[in-house]
Formats: structure tokens, sequence, C-alpha cells
């Protein structure tokens, strides 16, 4: 499923994230997967192994992936789904913005 969130910021995180076996692996990569890119680019891709960058990579996943505000899924036909539900409302970005702070300790 293709999530998207269109908000204040713009964000391209290129994320993979693969949970095989109960062994979590994340790569960050350049690559934006549009065929004249991939065509036209190096792109590269590399694992992150610190585990404290995983854990913090991981909450803002799952934090971009709780928002109802301003998430839209895409469908079939490349038409938004917005993920409106009865949750308590989640805007990723804020929440992003709010975790950082903490991380840094203001």
């Amino acid at each position: 499923r293709v999530t998207r969130i269109v908000d204040a910021y713009l964000e391209h995180a290129r994320v993979w994230y693969f949970l095989n076996g109960g062994k979590e692996t994340i790569y960050l990569t350049s690559a934006d997967w549009m065929a004249r890119n991939l065509q036209r680019r190096i792109e590269v891709a590399f694992p992150v192994y610190a585990e404290p960058l995983k854990r913090q990579i991981i909450d803002i996943l799952k934090i971009q992936l709780e928002d109802n505000q301003s998430a839209v899924w895409v469908d079939e036909n490349l038409e938004n789904v917005y993920k409106h539900n009865d949750m308590p409302p989640v805007r990723a970005q804020q929440a992003i913005y709010d975790y950082l702070k903490k991380w840094i300790g203001q």
C-alpha cells in the first residue's frame, strides 16, 4: 500500500524497512522510484547498523503510518483515498517535530 503525506513540509523519506524472522533491517536510499530517474541517475542504498538510529527511524515510520489528518492512500487507479478514521487525530509532521524536540532535549 502506498501512503502519501501532503502537508507543510516537502518530504521525500526513502526508507526501506524489512522484518524477517524477527530481525529488523533498514536501508536509506537516494532512489526516487520513477523510471526517468532510475534510467538517468546512479542511485545508492545503504544499511543502517546503529541501533539507536534504527529505533529512531522506526519510531518516525510508525508516526507517519498513524497519520490520519494529512495522509492519503493511493489506490489502484492512482486516486487519493483519505485515511480519516475514529482514532485520535495524528498529523505526522507535527508529531515528528514534537518527537525530535524531545529527542534533542528541548
